[in-house]
């Protein structure tokens, strides 16, 4: 049996090691004697020192725990010392999704299908989504659990007996079933390191909800010291989105849906604006593409716009005017956004952009022989003579 079983507060200890070797390429360590939680059941390993070493990993491997190190211990007698921070957050994240998971299944009769802790945020997969209202009655039920201060307590049961406890969920394991008790609340099979006491959880938050696997609801979740993070980060973001805005803190939505709506009025704006330019543009270069004989017309476009969305709205603009292929583009140092509209078959037309895609580099598409595509300046002169070339054998 592994000491973390029934004692998870052991944070120090000596060991000596029994071999040395290599795991997926790093350095791996075993020991004779091990506090190390391995990653397993959806939680995080533990991670510390082990003599010299830094342990970064450990993992399962069969029956053995096997710690993955940054270096080989530089003696086989050892002192171990495990991040106890880490530790601690993880047995309250553990013990909180175990009370968060029979709070919903004692109020709602909604199950945890699965879970994971994660290293800050845990999330839980529920059978179905809960209202509002009962997520709020859940999360306040399992925090009440919390401040109550109930003991948990710890479990073995073989076949034979296993049918005493009320278990939440069937155990994933034969043999021999560790069970995690929250007094007088939930029974449920696992090998994670717990909290003795529900206070040790501190609080129970829950975050963002979403629909996953069909008709799956994920809701993400922190607790304890974790919790206190993920408080201060959202605090911390809400002030300076409050700085941004110049509101405060609890008028931030109303601000940022007055934000909104003067943006849609702006686009609104810029819509008539961009459509007087693609006039104005228009007129200026349709003699210039309507007058000429060339089978396509290129034009430099640099003086004439600020951008590639301000090329494709007068490109379009003149392709539904002019009936004839031509070649607009612009240069940006080392790039080139180009529009060309090939008044052809629209299979011919797909076939000289994949050539230009194959030859030049070129990306970007389009359809019905209208294709905004970018390419490197340099290569523009040869993809115009490419593009000539297959409009003259037309």
């Amino acid at each position: 049996m592994r000491p973390y079983y029934t004692d998870p507060y052991t944070v120090e200890f000596d060991a000596t090691v029994r071999q040395s070797l290599k795991w997926n390429g790093a350095t791996a360590v075993l020991l004779d004697n091990s506090y190390f939680y391995p990653t397993s059941g959806g939680q995080e390993h533990d991670t510390g020192k082990i003599g010299n070493s830094t342990v970064v990993d450990v993992v399962e491997d069969d029956e053995n725990v096997l710690h993955i190190v940054s270096e080989d211990p530089d003696s086989s007698t050892v002192h171990c010392k495990i991040d106890w921070d880490r530790r601690f957050r993880n047995m309250q994240q553990h013990t909180g999704q175990h009370i968060l998971s029979a709070a919903f299944e004692n109020l709602l009769d909604i199950q945890t299908v699965s879970s994971r802790l994660g290293e800050s945020i845990g999330t839980i997969d529920l059978s179905r989504a809960p209202t509002e209202k009962e997520l709020s009655e859940a999360v306040a039920a399992a925090n009440k659990v919390v401040e109550e201060n109930r003991p948990v307590n710890i479990h073995f049961a073989d076949k034979s007996d296993i049918s005493r406890f009320r278990l939440r969920k069937p155990p994933k394991v034969e043999g021999t079933v560790r069970i995690v008790e929250v007094k007088d609340f939930d029974f449920s099979p696992c090998g994670g390191t717990h909290c003795t006491h529900t206070s040790e959880v501190g609080v129970i938050l829950t975050g963002t909800i979403e629909k996953v696997k069909g008709a799956l609801t994920r809701i993400e979740f922190t607790c304890g010291r974790r919790a206190t993070d993920y408080y201060y980060g959202l605090l911390n973001s809400s002030i300076e989105i409050s700085r941004l805005v110049s509101a405060p803190v609890a008028d931030i939505p109303s601000a940022v849906i007055k934000l909104s709506e003067q943006l849609h009025e702006k686009e609104k704006q810029l819509k008539v604006l961009l459509r007087k330019l693609a006039d104005a543009v228009y007129h200026k270069i349709v003699p210039v593409v309507d007058q000429t004989s060339e089978k396509l017309p290129v034009i430099n476009m640099d003086d004439d716009v600020t951008d590639a969305e301000e090329l494709r709205f007068v490109a379009s603009t003149a392709s539904r005017e002019l009936k004839k292929s031509f070649l607009f583009y612009r240069t940006e140092g080392e790039n080139c956004q180009m529009v060309v509209n090939l008044v052809v078959d629209e299979k011919k037309a797909a076939d000289i952009v994949d050539h230009l895609r194959k030859s030049f580099g070129v990306k970007g598409g389009g359809r019905n022989g209208f294709y905004s595509l970018i390419l490197n300046s340099f290569e523009l002169p040869g993809v115009i003579e490419n593009i000539k070339g297959a409009l003259s054998n037309d």
